[in-house]
């Protein structure tokens, strides 16, 4: 029995705690129990493209506190309406707004998003609003009708060699081009295009420019030179005559025009590209980054690319599970100076497979140059390149895959052209086993 009173007086004083002051000391204080106020909020994007990111009823919204350890969350905007005016302790908040969804490196399109800071008053109705705007970079290919009536077939590569590319061809993209919406890094300043085109008259036409932000004739010291999130580039094609390689005689040639409209200044502007040689608008020779890799080939443009055909696994990499083998995994080198020779390396999380491939000389050096004789060998894992084409589809055969299979890890492939003139690009593809 005094077992028993002994309980019942330990429940009790549980009891009591619970419903005096010392339960916030020991179970920590609810902050809804203080001061509070309410906000009204409204969220917008002040753009309607009637796309399936821009709906701001479908927006998640998250609602967290800066001096104050409280957070509120809502599913979707049409949910906070729902709701009303949200009771919140007195503090200042971070509310956060954006499209549904993942943000993707590359995107078909726009991602919205925005944030505003608001201070919640006792006993007081705090309206603010947060505008989303814009969060990834729009690249569109307008082409002319000058170009369309000259020209019968085309290859164009855009890419900001930080792990975006796209390649648009009459064949796969027609006359009318979708725009893509890529997710920038910081700090990328510089947007590469090149290619090539074919005259009705069956000639090639180069296709090779840069444009930069700093180029802008209203440029001025301090200005961001990165290209940012809001930002809308259109780049425009038109044939031209240029003065060919003998003075005086004339060729073929594309000019590219650029229009950027700035989410800054709200306008649009149009990006001087820089100028070059070869028939077109190219970049000057020579310059290092951006014209051709600084210290390599013979002064003549690098105007090589590589592209993943818009699948992301050279951005992403590329996960196995199983004996579910992909067949879209090719990663695309455009080489208009000609192939010379195409390198492939491994590197490998797993010893057995590093091992593996020692043995098939893909560790050493640069790896294996799979336009050598000695290459023919590894003609079941990959399709050899020819030496002078101008492109080179890399693939992996289902037997490799089945190889790679047994060895679980990451595996990277180290991919690296060069061209006639000594100028060179690499790509890294992942494979995740």
């Amino acid at each position: 029995m005094k077992t028993m009173n002994k309980w019942m007086w330990a429940v009790t004083l549980l009891f009591g705690l619970a419903s005096c002051e010392m339960k916030d000391e020991i179970l920590g204080k609810d902050p809804m129990t203080g001061d509070t106020g309410t906000l009204s909020l409204s969220v917008e994007t002040g753009k309607v493209t009637r796309g399936t990111t821009d709906q701001v009823d479908q927006f998640p919204v998250v609602i967290t506190g800066k001096d104050v350890e409280y957070t509120q969350k809502f599913d979707s905007y049409a949910e906070l309406k729902q709701a009303g005016e949200v009771k919140l302790p007195v503090g200042t908040y971070t509310i956060e707004a954006c499209s549904p969804g993942e943000f993707k490196s590359e995107m078909s399109e726009p991602f919205y998003g925005g944030e505003q800071e608001v201070k919640i008053q006792k006993d007081v109705t705090s309206e603010t609003s947060v505008v989303c705007t814009m969060q990834n970079v729009k690249i569109s290919i307008e082409l002319t009708e000058e170009f369309l009536a000259t020209y019968q077939d085309w290859t164009i590569n855009v890419t900001d060699k930080n792990g975006h590319a796209k390649t648009y061809t009459k064949t796969a993209d027609g006359e009318t081009p979708t725009p893509v919406y890529w997710k920038m890094d910081e700090g990328v300043e510089t947007i590469y295009i090149n290619g090539t085109a074919k005259t009705n008259g069956g000639e090639d036409v180069t296709i090779s420019g840069t444009a930069k932000k700093s180029n802008l004739p209203e440029f001025e010291e301090g200005d961001d030179t990165s290209f940012v999130g809001g930002d809308e580039l259109k780049i425009d094609f038109t044939p031209v005559k240029v003065e060919g390689s003998t003075p005086g005689i004339e060729k073929d040639g594309i000019q590219i025009t650029i229009t950027l409209f700035n989410s800054e200044k709200n306008e649009n502007v149009e990006i001087p590209v820089n100028p070059g040689t070869d028939g077109g608008d190219t970049e000057e020779p020579g310059t290092g980054e951006d014209g051709g890799d600084e210290g390599e080939g013979d002064g003549e443009t690098n105007s090589i690319t590589i592209s993943d055909n818009g699948t992301g696994y050279l951005t992403n990499g590329v996960t196995i599970e199983g004996d579910n083998y992909p067949t879209d995994v090719k990663v695309i080198m455009d080489v208009p100076n000609g192939i010379q020779n195409v390198y492939v390396k491994v590197e490998s999380s797993n010893d057995y497979f590093t091992n593996a491939a020692g043995l098939m000389g893909l560790t050493n050096g640069d790896g294996m140059d799979l336009t050598s004789d000695k290459a023919k060998e590894l003609s079941d894992y990959f399709p050899l390149p020819n030496q002078g084409a101008s492109e080179y589809s890399f693939s992996m055969t289902t037997s490799l895959f089945q190889m790679l299979g047994s060895y679980k890890g990451k595996h990277d492939f180290i991919l690296k052209v060069v061209d006639s003139n000594g100028n060179s690009e690499s790509a890294v593809l992942t494979i995740n086993i």
